[in-house]
């Protein structure tokens, strides 16, 4: 029976250290790489074993899903051109097996914390965060709302652009970001607001239900009964 990848470093993603273990030392450099900010010495409290296949690439829809999250209670897969990933929510350990592309992985791990932070009362959002005045600030909205646009132009730092983690805290909400599409920086949660294009700008209270309504079309979730 072939031993485990060997672990090649570990990432602080949400407060969690997740291990990330290769089979491919060229790999497993350009991942250290990539996420050289969020590497932490703190032993992972869950793992991720990677495989890399040198395969020819497969010539796709470029208009079709780039990658299909399913599962059922306590497991989460993911699946796509070239690629397919099995993360068991119990033992807190995934394997995936995919060509030499950080993408696939980052959408595996992407489901896995999304998951997590479900159960947890926390949420990931299809959000821009940013840092003022020592809270975060999360702006959401559709495609083309100004997330990007407020994330470069409001505050004194950049969590995210894209995607914000919201994890409850003792006294209150912290937000950050993750490492393939944010910062380092987190902060307590000061705001949600909902963003929606118009030629002159003001602020208006939402109700409770509403927000709700338009939070939920911004949450990513890793399975349907999620």
């Amino acid at each position: 029976m072939p031993s485990p990848p060997k672990l090649v470093g570990t990432l602080e993603i949400a407060a969690v250290p997740c291990g990330l273990a290769c089979d491919d030392p060229d790999f497993a450099a350009v991942l250290l790489d990539r996420y050289s900010r969020f590497l932490s010495r703190r032993p992972p409290a869950l793992t991720v074993d990677i495989e890399v296949r040198h395969e020819p690439p497969v010539d796709g829809d470029p208009n079709a899903v780039y990658a299909r999250i399913a599962g059922d209670e306590g497991t989460i897969t993911v699946d796509g051109d070239g690629f397919h990933g099995l993360f068991d929510e119990q033992r807190g350990r995934g394997q995936i097996v995919q060509p030499a592309d950080p993408s696939p992985l980052e959408a595996l791990l992407t489901a896995v914390f999304a998951s997590r932070l479900l159960r947890e009362g926390g949420c990931l959002l299809h959000a821009a965060a940013v840092v003022r005045d020592g809270v975060a600030h999360v702006f959401y909205g559709p495609s083309g709302s100004g997330k990007t646009t407020v994330a470069e132009l409001f505050g004194d730092g950049v969590i995210s652009d894209e995607i914000a983690l919201l994890r409850p805290a003792h006294a209150g909400w912290i937000v950050s970001g993750m490492p393939w599409r944010g910062t380092t920086l987190t902060a307590p949660l000061g705001s949600v607001l909902r963003l929606r294009q118009s030629r002159r700008t003001e602020f208006q209270r939402l109700a409770p239900a509403l927000a709700v309504r338009s939070l939920l079309g911004c949450a990513l979730f890793a399975r349907p009964d999620g």
